[in-house]
């Protein structure tokens, strides 16, 4: 067998288990669910640009959130490394998360929860507040929704 042959045949396993190796594809968007106590409140479609950023910013009742972050895609992984900040706003002020986790590949990724005080018959004198949670899960997309979509 020629030598460039032998090369050839044996560069062929190499080369496929590098392609195998390579780092995973990005979803082209995310999708931020805000739950409360396990109840959906809001959704935030956010965009994934080419380098791997994110950013959107979101309202419910009388709050305001917004999330912002990079996809990182890692060699050898299955799913890239999600940095994210992110911050809800509401009348008892401004609170913030920020971590660096690996992104779930088909199921939405817990990024964390906030502890809340929910008035459920409103901010009268004498009404106790109810201690609650909002958490905020994130979940990958295959498509952007078009500019003109409800959000």
């Amino acid at each position: 067998m020629k030598p460039w042959i032998l090369a050839a045949a044996l560069a062929w396993p190499i080369c496929s288990l590098g392609a195998s190796m390579a780092a995973p594809a990005q979803p082209a968007a995310l999708a931020l669910s805000v739950t409360r106590d396990g109840e959906t409140l809001a959704r935030l479609p956010l965009c994934v640009a080419a380098g791997g950023e994110f950013s959107g910013e979101g309202k419910q009742d009388d709050a305001a959130f917004s999330m912002r972050g990079q996809l990182l895609p890692l060699k050898g992984k299955l799913a890239p490394v999600l940095s994210f900040q992110l911050s809800w706003r509401d009348a008892d002020g401004e609170r913030k998360l920020a971590s660096q986790l690996q992104l779930e590949e088909a199921e939405p990724t817990l990024l964390g929860s906030l502890p809340q005080q929910v008035y459920p018959y409103g901010r009268a004198p004498g009404v106790e507040p109810q201690t609650s949670s909002l958490s905020f899960y994130l979940e990958p997309r295959k498509a952007c929704p078009p500019p003109s979509a409800p959000q």
